[in-house]
């Protein structure tokens, strides 16, 4: 362990004198402070606060996420080059310790960066027109107890292939593509609400809820704004609900929550519609701001420190430029296939290339999974709460776990590149 805190000693040094960390502490701070005079909002308070909220902070973290996963590309490859790295591994020194040691100082900076970004905004906002934030509560978030969109595809399936009307291209593509396009659409699926009809969705709340809202975004079949009534009614607890299609409201309901079931009856003259999965949401008070500020900063730091472990990794085994391409194109990467396979999931294409780059795509997708699945900007800024179990469960994943296991394989690959 002493060669482990010895290295980690002098990473650390190495990013403040090398000025890695002052600057990037410096440009981070420079676009907390300036963002929420660069952002507007949609023209109420609300969406103000919450566009600010999300760019200042996400903002923030992206900047001290990319600059440290090209330090942490350049780190063991830097010092490969310059002959440094061979002197160490001569000492009695662990080749994982070279790697973890490193992954867990460039960790600690971006932690530390992430959380004084978080720490510097919440500062500014309580002095200025955001300090209302910090007395408002975020919600816990349930939705539809429903079979997983995958399970309801399994279901579907079968119907599907004996219908008639099924295409015969759908007929003859392979199980898993049909079964990826019905998952697809039970995700996407719409429940229609005519007049005077009344729907019904299961939830499991936790045990002697008193306070609850819904959160509902109604649409309807030409996606126009027309004018919803209605009212909800959740056991004892009922809600009136007026409001427009393709807008995301909260109703409150009023007494005491019973049984499981979430009703709307809906009393407008037009027909309305909404996904289960998507647009039906149970909302329970719990703690501020500031605690669920906390959390967020936590996550990105989580998220920060895996991609920096990667970026280590990949220094130990390639050259520096190459270190430093893979690193950023795989971010990039990462970034953009979710919004890629949303506008092209696969319609069944078989060209030869366009499968090729669709199941690279999904690749990539699912790789960076671990990462994308997380979203605490987004929650903090639409007052979700981001819940203690995911922050412990990321921080374990992400802090801990990963970068122990990349540091192992980096070990693996320190003894080829250097003797």
């Amino acid at each position: 362990m002493g060669s482990f805190w010895r290295i980690f000693s002098l990473e650390l040094k190495a990013l403040w004198r090398g000025r890695t960390a002052p600057l990037v502490a410096l440009a981070a701070a420079a676009w907390t402070c300036l963002c929420p005079y660069l952002v507007h909002g949609d023209g109420t308070t609300a969406g103000a606060e919450e566009m600010i909220l999300r760019y200042t902070l996400g903002g923030a973290a992206a900047i001290v996420t990319v600059s440290l996963l090209i330090a942490g590309a350049d780190s063991i490859a830097r010092e490969r080059e310059t002959r440094r790295l061979q002197l160490t591994l001569i000492k009695p020194v662990g080749r994982w310790a070279v790697a973890l040691a490193r992954m867990a100082a460039l960790s600690a900076v971006a932690t530390a960066l992430i959380m004084g970004s978080a720490a510097l905004y919440a500062a500014l906002a309580r002095c200025g027109r955001a300090s209302e934030l910090f007395g408002q509560n975020c919600a816990h978030v349930y939705r539809p107890v429903l079979p997983s969109p995958q399970a309801e595809a399994e279901v579907m399936y079968n119907l599907y292939m004996a219908d008639a009307a099924t295409p015969k291209a759908v007929k003859e593509a392979p199980r898993k593509v049909v079964l990826r396009l019905l998952a697809q659409r039970a995700r996407d699926r719409y429940d229609t609400i005519g007049t005077n009809e009344t729907a019904v969705w299961k939830f499991a709340l936790p045990p002697e809820t008193l306070d609850a809202a819904v959160r509902l975004k109604f649409t309807n079949l030409y996606d126009q704004r027309r004018t919803v009534e209605g009212f909800l009614a959740f056991g004892a607890a009922t809600g009136a609900v007026r409001n427009v299609t393709r807008a995301s409201s909260v109703f409150a309901l009023h007494g005491v929550p019973g049984g499981d079931e979430l009703r709307f009856v809906n009393c407008g003259t037009d027909a309305v519609m909404l996904r289960p999965r998507q647009d039906v949401e149970v909302l329970l008070a719990a703690d501020g701001f500031a605690a669920n500020l906390v959390r967020a900063a936590l996550e990105l730091s989580a998220i920060a420190t895996l991609l920096v472990a990667f970026a280590v990794m990949l220094s130990a085994f390639l050259g520096r430029p190459v270190a430093v391409f893979v690193a950023v194109a795989s971010l990039a990467l990462a970034e953009m296939s979710p919004s890629v396979l949303e506008q092209y999931p696969d319609e069944l294409e078989k060209d030869r290339v366009d499968a090729i780059g669709l199941c690279l795509t999904r690749m990539t997708a699912e790789l960076a999974r671990p990462v994308s699945a997380l979203s605490p900007v987004e929650k903090l800024a639409s007052g979700e709460c981001v819940e203690w179990s995911e922050t412990a469960r990321a921080l374990f994943t992400h802090m801990v776990l990963a970068p122990a296991l990349m540091a192992l394989l980096a070990g693996l690959a320190l003894p080829r590149k250097n003797f």
